[in-house]
């Protein structure tokens, strides 16, 4: 059973009957928009964080033409995207230096909720929503990310979608090469007084990256605003998706890629997705200075991936097994499909929570204080299977090898208290408290019986910030924090035994230290971190099957600067556009006594950390020769990178280990939009059609050939 902690259980009752107090108060000022955003849609609300963040609206997201999010999350300094697909169906993000692996070190929020298959038990990302949803995406990586946990390391990505709050609609079409096309439509209507509805609707398919590999995806989103009164508000949002892929898991040999750098053996692997969610955000103004909101969400994401085996050389005879396994690390090595053998790997997650927030201002003599306080109850399932079947390479349906029942039920808190000592000045101090209890059922442990075990986790995450602005155009910010991340179920509860495993918790502690100026179309920021974890955790198998398991990595140490650099030129009579953004990472090793994974007697305290470029460069320059034309260049730049804790430069034969040499690419965009409101766009991406290795965890995984799109769209 589990019980509350006292801490906690206080929390909740100050929280209530502070609403309650507040509530007695009658008011008849209108209500604002409920709070979905990270950092805030106001002007200023960038310039006063006590941190790093960028934001993207409508606008500068449609001026990237992005085939998918990790076009746009290239162009914020200190976040790296290693490219699987080439669409985004699943990015891997990484943030200063932390493993880009299926994005599960930072916080993947879609309107303030997250999104990820299960947040706490297992946030690695197998879906990610299309980034034609949305109208903006914000990053924030400083000590404010404490609000939203329970990752609290990299930083917070939070994706927005647009209000049903104006009488518009669009419809889109796109078409280019490797069989990509693409529909896309949509309405917002304003019913009675200021309710309205939304209705957005995405099809679109396309070849990926490799050779027999594709997509056919569709995407709906229905979403209502329903006003209660001048003080109140409430937003409905319905999201359901479905995803067909051909997509394999493993990359190839040394040799198959010197032979075709774009081969794929694996040509009859499915990957299938749906997901259907709801989300209701609703807040209340019960005084002119005090604002009661929240959110209750419900998802459920089906995740199958049928996998063909693979021939591995085991004691000197070739034997079928996972697609996963290595196939060996002789000279001129090559993986091999079996003829017979797939496996299904069949994932069921369904989460659900509710999350009140309530924000209070007081004023104390000139200074005016700002306390923010909510809650979380967060509830996870889990259902994992494993079919083994012979039957052909297009079979899906055998042997069932492995049956998980996981649970997760995470309570949290947090309070911060921003003071304004100034006009100038101001700091903000808070904690976040997780509480999680994970509960682990093997159905076919001992000899079918079934095993299961749980396992409690508790922590406390403090921060603080502070802001300067010496005048309208500076900000000088510096802020500390806890950095958490909560291990998996399957990490902390054995399989075999259902005993509890001494998984060490994910800590760090991060520092910032930065400044930011803005004036007349021109926007500079600079910041300087520092990650000291204690221990961070890193995966000992990459497979995500029966025998997946995290490790503890010890003492890592992540330190570096990054840039951004924008200056619209437009604002002063000049057709010009130019944002940069560079990351410099010269820090970034295992600290202490560790041991490789690779070689268990090798020490590699002090070697880099893999997949943690030491550069990263991204610049756009557009012009703009008439109102309603422009044309853009794009240039991304990725530092070369170790991909194993031993730093080998030499590849082996199979492909997983060796240095990633760097690169860079040129891309190009051009719009035209006429005063009929119709418009065209075109974009293509890799121009010099350069190819480049992006991974080699599982063996060689290539980035994406060049691809060219055009398309045409209509406002109403």
């Amino acid at each position: 059973m589990f019980r509350l902690p006292s801490a906690l259980k206080t929390l909740f009752i100050t929280l209530f009957l502070a609403s309650y107090v507040v509530a007695q108060t009658p008011d008849t000022t209108r209500i604002v928009l409920p709070p979905v955003t990270v950092i805030g849609s106001a002007p200023e609300a960038l310039r006063t964080i006590p941190g790093s963040g960028r934001t993207f609206g409508s606008m500068a997201i449609a001026a990237i033409q992005p085939r998918g999010a990790e076009d746009v999350l290239r162009h914020v300094s200190g976040v790296y995207v290693r490219s699987e697909d080439g669409i985004s169906l699943r990015p891997n993000i990484g943030i200063r230096g932390l493993s880009p692996t299926r994005s599960s070190k930072i916080l993947l929020l879609e309107d303030g909720i997250p999104l990820t298959t299960a947040p706490y038990g297992d946030p690695a990302l197998y879906y990610h929503p299309p980034i034609e949803r949305f109208s903006g995406v914000e990053v924030l990586k400083g000590a404010s990310q404490l609000a939203y946990g329970p990752q609290t390391i990299g930083g917070v990505i939070n994706y927005i979608t647009p209000l049903p709050n104006s009488d518009t609609g669009f419809f889109r079409m796109g078409g280019g090469n490797r069989g990509y096309r693409s529909v896309h439509g949509g309405f917002s209507k304003r019913l009675t007084g200021e309710n309205g509805i939304g209705v957005d609707i995405l099809h679109k398919r396309s070849g990926l990256n490799r050779d027999h590999t594709g997509t056919i995806l569709t995407d709906l989103m229905l979403k209502g605003l329903l006003k209660t009164d001048a003080k109140g508000q409430i937003v409905f949002k319905f999201n359901a998706y479905q995803e067909n892929s051909q997509v394999t898991y493993p990359g190839i040999t040394e040799v198959q890629f010197k032979e075709s750098p774009y081969y794929n053996p694996f040509e009859n692997d499915r990957f299938r997705v749906q997901q259907f969610a709801v989300h209701t955000t609703g807040s209340r103004l019960l005084t002119p200075k005090t604002l009661l909101s929240g959110h209750l969400y419900g998802y459920t994401i089906a995740r199958d991936w049928w996998r063909q085996g693979t021939l591995v050389m085991k004691n000197g005879v070739l034997t079928e097994d996972d697609n996963s396994a290595n196939p060996g690390n002789a000279h001129g090595v090559r993986v091999l499909v079996a003829p017979n053998r797939r496996d299904g790997r069949l994932r069921n997650y369904q989460v659900a929570g509710i999350a009140p927030h309530l924000t209070h201002e007081v004023r104390l003599g000139k200074r005016m204080m700002t306390l923010e306080g909510g809650l979380r109850a967060h509830f996870e399932t889990q259902k994992r299977q494993q079919l083994r079947t012979t039957a052909g390479p297009t079979a899906e349906s055998g042997t069932l090898v492995e049956d998980n029942l996981r649970h997760t039920q995470a309570y949290s808190a947090f309070i911060e208290n921003k003071v304004a000592w100034s006009s100038r000045t101001s700091v903000s101090v808070g904690f976040r408290y997780e509480a999680m209890n994970y509960r682990r059922k093997n159905a076919m442990g001992a000899s079918g019986k079934g095993v299961e075990g749980t396992k409690n986790l508790r922590v406390w995450i403090p921060g603080g910030g502070i802001s300067f602005l010496p005048n309208k155009n500076w900000t000088i910010f510096a802020g500390i924090h806890r950095g958490f991340a909560p291990p998996r179920v399957e990490d902390v509860i054995d399989n075999t035994t259902g005993t509890a495993i001494e998984l060490d918790a994910e800590l760090s502690w991060n520092t910032e230290l930065g400044l930011r100026w803005q004036k007349n179309g021109l926007r500079v920021e600079f910041t300087s971190f520092y990650m000291n974890f204690q221990n961070q955790i890193v995966p000992a198998s990459l497979a995500g099957g029966i025998n997946a398991t995290l490790t503890n990595a010890g003492e890592t140490l992540h330190t570096g600067a990054e840039m951004a650099f924008e200056a619209d030129a437009t604002e002063v009579g000049w057709p010009l556009v130019l944002s940069t953004n560079l990351t410099w990472l010269p820090v970034a090793r295992y600290e202490g006594n560790r041991k490789s994974a690779i070689i268990a007697t090798q020490d590699v305290g002090g070697n880099r950390l893999p997949y943690a470029p030491e550069w990263l460069a991204t610049a756009i320059f557009k012009v703009i020769p008439m109102e309603f034309l422009n044309f853009g260049v794009e240039w991304v730049y990725t530092g070369s990178q170790f991909s194993d804790d031993l730093n080998s430069v030499t590849p082996t034969p199979n492909g997983r280990q060796g240095e990633i040499a760097a690169y860079g690419l040129l891309n190009a965009t051009i719009q035209a939009t006429l005063k009929n409101k119709w418009s065209f766009s075109g974009n293509v991406k890799n121009m010099a059609n350069k190819v480049y290795i992006s991974d080699r965890s599982r063996g060689i995984m290539v980035g994406s050939p060049r691809t060219w799109q055009i398309g045409i769209a209509k406002i109403f």
